[in-house]
């Protein structure tokens, strides 16, 4: 490939890259001020609590988007190394709840065996599909995370939340987010699937999202 072309195929992601950092700055100080609004609201305020802390949900959103925007604008090779899945799982899940964020069941198998992944894209894979989902997540439907390996490693994703469809469920950005994973698992030789049924005796969807990764991916 001609450095031209390199250059031609590296300019959407500098310009993407770019603008998520130019934006993450207003981001950032807008996070500061909902932050300071619900520790110096009233705590009998409660709309006016609700709305900020709404607002800073909505800049998790916004960041989120950007940084699927990233992932989907990079080209760049995958820089795969062995990695234990399930190790990283964890790790995701152990960060995202000390942040604050909710909690996640997980299903384990257990001595999977270590695949080879970009790690990188990897971690963004699971955090990106976390945090779309439990954005609809609440105390009587958890996000459950599983594992298993049938011939291939699975990574299985489920959760019941209000609404029908991808924006429904979980808001702006959904079809981004999805399509972003999807790729991830295709350039690894995996594959993606979505499923969204109706729940029964209720009113929404019973969201799956399977993600697989063959026996080329692991590590010998």
């Amino acid at each position: 490939m001609t450095k031209t072309a390199e250059a031609r195929r590296a300019e959407p992601l500098a310009l993407i890259e770019a603008l998520a950092h130019e934006l993450r700055q207003p981001l950032s100080a807008i996070e500061s001020t909902a932050y300071y609004l619900t520790m110096a609201l009233p705590r009998g305020e409660r709309r006016a609590q609700e709305h900020a802390l709404g607002l800073q949900r909505l800049i998790e959103q916004a960041n989120w988007i950007l940084s699927c925007a990233l992932q989907l604008a990079d080209t760049s090779p995958l820089s795969v190394q062995p990695l234990d899945l399930e190790e990283l799982i964890t790790q995701v899940v152990a960060a995202r709840v000390s942040d604050g964020g909710a909690p996640v069941q997980l299903h384990l198998a257990g001595n999977l065996p270590q695949l080879l992944l970009d790690a990188g894209r990897a971690r963004h894979l699971i955090e990106s599909l976390m945090a779309m989902m439990t954005r609809g997540s609440y105390p009587e439907h958890m996000l459950r995370l599983r594992t298993s390996y049938q011939a291939v490693v699975v990574l299985e994703f489920a959760i019941d939340v209000p609404g029908n469809g991808p924006e429904a469920c979980f808001g702006a950005g959904a079809a981004m987010g999805i399509e972003s994973a999807r790729r991830i698992a295709e350039a690894h030789g995996g594959s993606f699937q979505s499923e969204f049924g109706v729940i029964e005796q209720g009113s929404g969807s019973s969201v799956r999202f399977r993600v697989t990764f063959p026996e080329s991916t692991v590590a010998n």
